[in-house]
């Protein structure tokens, strides 16, 4: 499968990270300095593998953005960020399209479309 027709999803997640890592301060939860240091790292670790995935695909790296996108959306639960409705949403949200992006990605490379038959 040639990397041009999943470009999209790897564009979609770079945006996400890009998002999470400035969400504190754009949506108004840099008060909460847990949740601020989540949301940028998660950010930066999902903008880092997608920018790589955009460089040069590779399977591991959509597997990667998987569990990243798992991470981020239960990391509100998991370090109890769940007081902050925002900083929850927000996470929550950035990981579930993560996850939607990245398994539309993996599906893409394993189920590739029929080619076209040429008319006749």
């Amino acid at each position: 499968m040639e990397k041009q027709e999943t470009r999209f999803q790897d564009w979609t997640n770079l945006a996400v990270g890009f998002g999470l890592a400035i969400y504190p301060w754009v949506i108004g939860y840099s008060d909460n300095l847990l949740a601020t240091r989540v949301s940028v790292i998660a950010g930066i670790l999902v903008f880092l593998v997608a920018g790589a995935a955009l460089v040069r695909f590779a399977e591991w790296e959509e597997w990667l953005e998987l569990l990243l996108g798992v991470g981020v959306a239960a990391s509100p639960f998991i370090f109890g960020l769940t007081n902050s409705e925002i900083a929850t949403q927000a996470l929550f949200l950035g990981g579930l399209v993560v996850i939607a992006m990245s398994a539309w990605e993996l599906w893409s490379v394993h189920h590739p479309e029929p080619p076209t038959p040429l008319p006749h």
